[in-house]
C-alpha cells in the first residue's frame, strides 16, 4: 500500500511540474508580446494590419451611438472599398470587443492575435509530448513562444497567426486519430482542420502534406474503417472553406475581383525567384536555425518526422504556388516557426541522448545555454518592439488630412497604400504605383502607359500627396505631370500638388 502511494505521489509531483513548468513558459511568452501593446500597428506589415483596421471600424461604427453621421457613412464606405479573401472572423470579434467596451480601440486586434498564438504554441508542445520527453518539447515550445520573429508577427492583426495556432491543433488532433483510430479523434481533426482552412486558406498546405506525409509512413496500418475516417476528415475539413468559397464567388461576386496577381508559374523556371525567396528566409529566421532544424527533422521519432517533414513540403508547396508572395512577404513563412520548433526539438533529444558521464552536470550545462539562450531572444524581441515607436503617425495623418479638407478628392504616392490617410485622415485616397508595383505588372504581361494613366487617374482630384519621397525621385515621368501644376503645401516629408488649376492659369 505504502508504495503504491509513493508511486502515486511521484506521478503527481511530475505531472504538477510539467503544468507548471509549462504555465512558466506560456506566461513569459505572453508577457514579451504584451510590450508596448498600445503603440500603433505599423511596425510589422502595416498593410495588412490597416486593412483589418478600416474594416472593423467600418462594421462597428455605422451602428455605434455619439458618432457624426459623416463619419458612419464615411467608415462603411472605407470597408466596403476594402477588398476581402478571407472571412473576416478576427475582425468580427474585434468589432464584438469594440461594442462591449463602447469605443474602438486599435490594439484589440493585436491582443487577440497574440492570445492565439500562445495557445496555438501549447497545442504544438501537445503535439510534441505524443513522442518526445518533457524537457525535449520544452525547448520546442520555448522556440515558438520566444523566437523574435515569431514574437513580433505573432502580434499582428490579420489571420496568420490564429491560422497558425489552429495548424498546430489541427495537427496534435491528427496525431491523436493516427495513434488512437478513434472517430473522436477524427472528427475533433476534421473540425479543427475546417476552421484552418476557413481562417486562411493558405492553411490547406501545412495541413495536407503532413497528413499525407503521415498515412503514408503508417500505410501498413490501414484498414477499411482508417479509409472511412479519412473521408470524414476530409468532408469536414474542407466543407467550411469550400461554402464560403461558393458563396464569396458565385452568388456575393467579391473572390473574382482578388484572384488576379497571385499565380506566377513563369517564376518557377527563374533562378532569381529561388534566390530571393532564399534570401527572404535567412533573413527572417538566419540560416544555422534553418540548419539546425533541418537537421534535427531527419532524427525525430518517425510520426512526428513524418509530420515536420510533411510540413517542410507543404511550405515548399505553398511557395510555388504564391511564388510572388512567398518572396516577397515574409509571414508567408509565418507556420514555418512551429516546423523550425521541431526540428530543434528532434537535435535536442539527440544531444541529450548522448551526453557523457557525468550527466547530470552536462545537463545542468545545457539547462543554462538553453536559459541564456531563451533570455538573449526575450531581450531581442524587446529591443526590438522598444526602438519602433510610431505614435506620432496618427496626428501626422491628422494634419495632413486637415489641410485639404475632409472632403478632399485625394490620389496619393503614399505608404501601404494610402491606408494611414484613410484610417487616421478619413480620406480614401487613389493610390498611385511605385516602380515596384509598375514592373510587377509588367511581368505579370499588363502594358502599363504610365502617362496614360496619370491623365485618366488624376482627371476629378483636387490634391496629389506624395509622403514616399525617395520613390518620388525614382518616377522621372510623375515627376514630369506634376510640374505642370502648383505646389499647394510643403513640410517634412510631405508635399501636396493642387490638381485643381495647372501653372500659368
Amino acid at each position: 500500500m505504502m508504495e503504491k502511494h509513493r508511486g502515486f505521489s511521484r506521478f503527481w509531483n511530475r505531472c504538477t511540474g510539467e503544468v507548471l513548468f509549462v504555465l512558466a513558459l506560456l506566461a513569459l511568452g505572453l508577457a514579451i508580446r504584451l510590450y508596448d501593446v498600445d503603440d500603433p500597428p505599423l511596425d510589422f506589415h502595416p498593410t495588412r494590419q490597416l486593412h483589418s483596421l478600416i474594416l472593423a471600424r467600418g462594421i462597428y461604427l455605422p451602428e455605434a451611438p455619439n458618432v457624426p453621421a459623416w463619419q458612419k457613412e464615411r467608415a462603411r464606405l472605407q470597408a466596403q472599398a476594402e477588398g476581402i479573401v478571407e472571412p473576416p472572423i478576427l475582425e468580427m470579434l474585434v468589432v464584438q470587443t469594440y461594442r462591449l467596451l463602447g469605443r474602438e480601440v486599435p490594439f484589440v486586434g493585436r491582443l487577440y492575435s497574440l492570445s492565439f498564438w500562445v495557445l496555438g504554441a501549447l497545442g504544438g508542445y501537445l503535439l510534441m509530448r505524443h513522442w518526445l520527453s518533457v524537457p525535449v518539447a520544452g525547448v520546442g515550445l520555448g522556440l515558438m513562444l520566444f523566437f523574435p520573429y515569431g514574437v513580433i508577427a505573432s502580434r499582428s492583426f490579420q489571420p496568420d497567426p490564429l491560422m497558425t495556432a489552429l495548424i498546430l491543433w489541427s495537427l496534435w488532433a491528427l496525431a491523436g486519430w493516427r495513434q488512437t483510430d478513434s472517430w473522436r479523434w477524427a472528427l475533433a481533426s476534421g473540425v479543427l482542420s475546417g476552421l484552418t482552412l476557413l481562417v486562411k486558406a493558405t492553411g490547406g498546405f501545412l495541413l495536407f502534406f503532413p497528413l499525407a506525409v503521415l498515412l503514408w509512413a503508417e500505410r501498413k496500418r490501414f484498414s477499411r474503417r482508417t479509409w472511412m475516417q479519412l473521408l470524414g476528415v476530409g468532408v469536414l475539413a474542407s466543407l467550411p472553406l469550400l461554402t464560403y468559397s461558393l458563396y464569396g464567388w458565385f452568388v456575393a461576386g467579391y473572390l473574382q475581383q482578388q484572384m488576379s496577381l497571385r499565380f506566377f508559374p513563369q517564376y518557377w523556371l527563374d533562378p532569381v525567384f529561388y534566390l530571393r525567396w532564399a534570401s527572404l528566409l535567412t533573413q527572417t529566421f538566419g540560416l544555422p536555425w534553418l540548419a539546425f532544424a533541418l537537421l534535427g527533422t531527419m532524427v525525430l521519432p518517425v510520426p512526428l518526422r513524418a509530420v515536420a517533414w510533411g510540413g517542410w513540403l507543404g511550405y515548399l508547396a505553398l511557395g510555388l504556388a504564391l511564388s510572388h508572395h512567398i518572396s516577397t512577404h515574409d509571414y508567408y513563412s509565418l507556420p514555418l516557426v512551429p516546423f523550425l520548433a521541431l526540428g530543434v526539438a528532434g537535435l535536442m533529444q539527440v544531444f541529450l541522448e548522448h551526453l557523457p558521464e557525468p550527466r547530470r552536470w552536462w545537463r545542468a550545462g545545457a539547462a543554462l545555454v538553453l536559459l541564456g539562450t531563451a533570455g538573449w531572444m526575450l531581450y531581442e524581441s524587446r529591443t526590438i518592439l522598444k526602438k519602433a515607436d510610431y505614435r506620432a503617425e496618427p496626428a501626422f495623418w491628422q494634419m495632413l488630412a486637415g489641410q485639404m479638407g475632409d472632403d478632399a478628392r485625394v490620389i496619393g504616392l503614399l505608404p501601404d497604400y494610402g491606408a494611414r490617410l484613410t484610417y487616421w485622415g478619413w480620406i480614401t485616397p487613389a493610390n498611385w504605383w511605385t516602380q515596384a508595383e509598375v514592373d510587377l505588372r509588367r511581368r505579370a504581361g499588363q502594358n502599363v502607359d504610365v502617362q496614360a494613366l496619370l491623365q485618366e487617374q488624376t482627371r476629378d482630384k483636387d490634391f496629389f500627396v506624395i509622403t514616399l519621397m525617395d520613390e518620388f525621385q525614382r518616377q522621372q515621368e510623375l515627376q514630369q505631370f506634376l510640374a505642370q501644376y502648383p505646389l499647394f503645401r510643403q513640410g517634412d516629408g510631405y508635399l501636396i500638388v493642387d490638381l485643381r488649376t495647372k501653372r500659368g492659369n
